[in-house]
């Protein structure tokens, strides 16, 4: 029997390319997504969110720093994370392949 669990996160490696003036860096981290189900994601009061207001639970081996110099954490280190163009769309990308890859036939 196959048992669906509906509340199901999973961790995915996310690779990133940003620019910072004329120099390329780029880099890989781990983002933890939710699997939200359709319903929700068309549901009417989700309209106005982005993606991954929805999706993104957490990330790891990436650093952030603030306006003071010190490390965010928590809520204010994934807000940073969503606000930042390139890393916002390496995060959208990653969670769409995820969930994409997740449901291919295997061969």
């Amino acid at each position: 029997m196959f048992k669906l669990n509906t509340q199901r996160t999973f961790k995915y490696p996310v690779t990133v390319t940003v620019y910072n003036g004329d120099k390329e860096q780029s880099g890989t981290f781990r983002a933890e997504f939710r699997v939200v189900p359709t319903t929700e994601l068309s549901d009417s009061s989700n309209r106005d969110k982005r993606l991954l207001d929805l999706v993104l639970v957490g990330v790891e081996e990436v650093e952030v720093t603030g306006k003071d110099g010190k490390l965010l954490q928590g809520e204010e280190l994934l807000d940073a994370m969503k606000a930042d163009p390139a890393t916002s769309l390496a995060l959208v990308n990653a969670y769409q392949e995820s969930i994409t890859k997740k449901n291919r036939p295997r061969t």
